[in-house]
């Protein structure tokens, strides 16, 4: 049997830590609900020239407590998602470590749109690009994540061989959180000016 240690007992005795993190947490689905209205509200002048099978009525908030053995929250919206071909803005919560938005082109989408996205936001300071052969991960860790202003030419052209998907992102610390709202909606609309289809 695994040894207590002194900071764990500590912790354990103390119900005031998982109080605040439930607390944080209903303010954090309350953030991304704003979010979502904020969208709504954005994404009335594309009304009808973006792609017909995108959602722009309504997202989808989840959670859960263990990605990579800490809680999350994400909102996704506006998104379309199938099997083969997705078309995606999301944004979250990674407890300790971020708040982001991505969005995720995949399949059709990616071919249609990614190297204009990549285009649109290839000399800002911010916005990172997806190395990783799977789509799913989610840090900012180097095998993953690199600043898409420093990453060459021929470097996107390999990884878009290799694999079906884009994913362009930008994130800021959990403590911003309150005050870049509008910097990710910002980063979302910037988007679908590129994905518009008329």
């Amino acid at each position: 049997m695994s040894k207590f240690t002194t900071q764990e007992l500590d912790l354990a005795s103390d119900p005031t830590i998982l109080l605040i993190k439930y607390r944080m947490m209903e303010k954090v689905w309350d953030f991304l609900e704003e979010m979502q209205g904020e969208i709504r509200k954005e994404l009335e002048p594309f009304t009808g020239k973006l792609p017909k099978e995108l959602n722009l009525i309504h997202g989808k908030i989840s959670k859960g407590e263990n990605y990579k053995r800490l809680p999350y929250m994400m909102l996704d919206f506006p998104a379309f998602f199938t099997k083969d071909n997705m078309l995606a803005f999301r944004t979250m919560f990674y407890w300790g470590n971020f708040i982001s938005s991505t969005f995720h082109l995949q399949g059709n989408y990616a071919t249609d749109y990614g190297l204009d996205l990549i285009k649109k936001f290839r000399k800002s300071d911010r916005i990172y690009f997806c190395v990783n052969n799977s789509p799913w991960e989610y840090d900012y860790k180097a095998n993953n994540y690199v600043l898409l202003k420093e990453i060459s030419a021929d470097e996107i052209k390999e990884h878009l061989q290799s694999t079906d998907f884009i994913k362009l992102s930008i994130k800021f610390p959990v403590e911003e959180m309150p005050e870049r709202k509008q910097d990710l909606v910002s980063f979302m609309i910037d988007g679908l000016k590129v994905i518009r289809t008329n």
